[in-house]
């Protein structure tokens, strides 16, 4: 299907909602809803489809979100969603009113880039300047805006077997530094050296002593978001890899296949990005034996109390984290 004389090189069907900035509730209310009815009421998806996620800055405090599922053409828009169709050159949205899919907003767009995934699956990524997208309770705005996109996740609707996501820990496995070992000279292979600046193993399966969920996370030093991310994402996009724009660098999730189970956390942001305290964190518990007591016993309780809710586990470790950085950077 073609709007504005083009053709489409991204169609999706979601929602949009400008969220504040750190408002975890706000946001899990968003995502955690949109979620569940984009698999279930979204038609003309196909077998294999994908997440894909905008974010634009809307004031000094907040950023419009837009979480869609891809759609091989826009038709039976259900209520409360809007389509977005991305062109070469324009971007089209439609709603539904009085049980019609019709055109509220058609926008001139200019791709900051556009890149085609060369995994298979053929499909577009890219981030574009235009205005804030009109909608029935969204006046037009024709300054221009930068979206940055914030999710590219592939989903099959037939599988029944996507794995779990609950929080199950495991004791500290030696083979975890080996698996960090494996990744990070994949990573340096893939990226080279002028993206791949430096990584990392962090987080709990990098302290020995730790309990920890069996996915290794990794830190990839980048020379920026804006250089970086042309490239990166598009090296990642296929399906055994998520994307999500998290806290202001990009996060990777490897996976075992399509919706496989978690193997690696992959963490690309500049060096003067705070997720880089991280290691301070890291090395403070290695040599830190009561704090590192601490921390395990955290974890115990956080993933019973939140087993079947990662996102609430890993917010419920926030202070303690916080805390023992702060600690760990002052003594440095």
């Amino acid at each position: 299907m073609t709007q504005a004389g083009e053709e489409a090189r991204i169609q999706l069907v979601g929602s949009q909602q400008v969220l504040i900035k750190g408002d975890f509730e706000a946001m899990m209310s968003f995502y955690g809803g949109l979620f569940n009815r984009l698999t279930k009421e979204v038609q003309h998806t196909g077998d294999l489809t994908r997440y894909v996620g905008f974010q634009s800055p809307v004031g000094d405090d907040g950023d419009l979100h837009f979480l869609g599922i891809e759609v091989g053409h826009i038709d039976d828009i259900p209520d409360g969603m809007v389509a977005w169709f991305l062109g070469d050159n324009a971007r089209v949205i439609w709603e539904t009113r009085e049980g019609h899919s019709v055109i509220v907003a058609q926008d001139d767009i200019t791709w900051q880039w556009l890149t085609r995934s060369e995994s298979g699956t053929g499909r577009y990524t890219g981030e574009y300047t235009g205005p804030l997208p009109v909608t029935a309770d969204q006046p037009r705005v024709s300054t221009s805006h930068n979206f940055w996109i914030s999710a590219n996740s592939y989903v099959s609707l037939s599988t029944d077997d996507a794995s779990s996501d609950e929080v199950e820990l495991l004791d500290h496995d030696p083979s975890w530094s080996h698996q960090f070992t494996l990744m990070a000279d994949w990573l340096t292979n893939q990226l080279g050296t002028g993206i791949a600046r430096r990584i990392e193993h962090y987080g709990s399966t990098a302290i020995p002593g730790i309990p920890a969920k069996p996915v290794v996370d990794i830190l990839v030093e980048i020379p920026s978001v804006t250089t970086a991310k042309p490239h990166v994402v598009s090296c990642f996009d296929d399906e055994t890899w998520d994307y999500w724009w998290h806290s202001g660098h990009m996060a990777f999730v490897k996976r075992k296949g399509l919706m496989g189970q978690r193997t690696h956390h992959v963490h690309c942001a500049p060096k003067e990005h705070p997720i880089w305290d991280g290691l301070a964190f890291r090395d403070y518990l290695r040599s830190h034996a009561e704090e590192r007591e601490q921390y395990a016993e955290l974890k115990r309780e956080l993933a019973v109390s939140f087993h079947s809710d990662r996102e609430r586990y890993t917010q419920a470790k926030t202070d303690f984290v916080r805390q023992v950085t702060s600690k760990a950077l002052r003594n440095s």
